[in-house]
């Protein structure tokens, strides 16, 4: 069985997805903040009863990430710690798609840079927007034929250790709380309990 994917027919393989709730920030929307990371807009919208209230909203660079698949069949993720946590979380590679980058050529940067590794095949699994009140998407790749390009090229604010683990342990991972993506959490915790996720998911990662 040969696995196809596309962030068009994502509803389809991974129903638990959700779809866009929100839409574009409309044209009257004004900048009244710009960080770093999040920007403010603010504009007047009219309510059901006729009034016109004030909204906001946030925007930020869209994430990209992927979950490796060694040689060995081993997953490859990140064991992260950065100087504002409590603690280190376990993650996908990846990180922002900055404005002249598709998500593709983000994660690819970005894995390379965090693991070492030069993915050779790149799968879109699945896209998403975290939040309600947030401009952002995630979006989700599998990255296979990894190659030892290099060291790492980590930032100063970041301690990374890679991690390894089997497809067994990988599902193991939707009961951890410190992986990062609720999304992915939901997935794993899907095929756990349910056969058919479980055979698709080893079908993305291995076929």
């Amino acid at each position: 069985m040969h696995y196809t994917n596309s962030m068009e027919n994502q509803t389809e393989l991974w129903p638990m997805i959700p779809k866009r709730l929100q839409k574009p920030l409309p044209s009257t929307a004004k900048k009244v903040f710009e960080g770093e990371i999040f920007h403010v807009w603010q504009w007047p919208q009219k309510l059901y009863d006729g009034s016109v209230v004030e909204f906001e909203r946030l925007t930020r660079p869209n994430s990209a990430y992927a979950v490796g698949v060694l040689p060995d069949q081993k997953i490859l993720l990140v064991e992260d710690m950065q100087p504002h946590w409590q603690f280190s979380q376990i993650a996908p590679t990846g990180g922002r798609v900055e404005l002249d980058e598709d998500p593709a050529e983000a994660v690819r940067r970005e894995f390379r840079e965090e693991t070492g590794y030069q993915i050779g095949q790149l799968l879109p699994w699945f896209t998403y927007d975290p939040s309600s009140l947030m401009q952002w998407s995630v979006h989700a790749f599998v990255g296979k034929d990894l190659l030892q390009a290099g060291p790492k090229k980590t930032d100063a604010g970041e301690h990374i250790q890679l991690l390894t683990c089997t497809f067994e342990a990988f599902l193991q991972l939707g009961r951890d709380t410190r992986l990062r993506d609720s999304m992915m959490r939901i997935i794993l915790l899907e095929a756990l309990l349910d056969r058919k996720v479980r055979e698709k998911l080893h079908t993305l990662l291995y076929e």
